[in-house]
């Protein structure tokens, strides 16, 4: 028995409003001209995303429909905090009654019940405000970056960005 995640897709309803603006950027960076807010707005929606992969979070409101696996019990929904659970589907795409599933937590529930596959989920996530240590490691992504662009080979996440990413993760041990 195992549980995994076959796949979601984020539903952007409403235009994206990044945590951390263009001006915040330039100004961590040491930057005063606006000849390159574009290379800005880009850089930040890039370690945004970054950083919501690494840590398994939806940094920015959004609805998550996700497919997933729960033949063990305790499907972790990612990409939380969840703020409102919206339905759960059986394999068939019939919306499972409220009182026929579990979910135990509040921000980073678990399907305990019903054991199946091929379940598929839509619910709510995100931050409101973006904790303090996560919009600076946006700026700090966004100044590495910044001052890393052109070079050849990728060196990911920079390693500040990390250890506050690490702090984060429920799928990491904490750095």
């Amino acid at each position: 028995m195992y549980n995994f995640l076959n796949d979601y897709t984020f539903i952007d309803n409403t235009p994206v409003v990044e945590g951390v603006t263009v001006a915040e950027a330039k100004l961590y960076c040491r930057v005063t001209t606006a000849s390159e807010d574009d290379l800005f707005e880009e850089l930040i929606t890039q370690a945004r995303e970054s950083i919501e992969k690494v840590t398994n979070l939806s940094l920015i409101p959004r609805q998550v429909n996700t497919w997933f696996d729960n033949q063990a019990g305790g499907y972790e929904l990612p990409f939380g905090p969840v703020t409102f659970f919206m339905a759960l589907f059986n394999e068939q795409g019939d919306e499972i009654a409220t009182e026929n599933y579990v979910l135990v937590g509040d921000q980073y529930p678990k399907v305990r019940r019903p054991l199946f596959t091929n379940m598929s989920a839509q619910y709510m996530a995100g931050f409101n405000c973006i904790p303090k240590d996560l919009k600076i490691a946006i700026l700090d992504q966004v100044s590495f970056d910044y001052e890393n662009r052109g070079l050849d080979g990728d060196k990911g996440i920079c390693e500040k960005t990390w250890k506050a990413c690490q702090r984060w993760t429920r799928q990491s041990p904490i750095l």
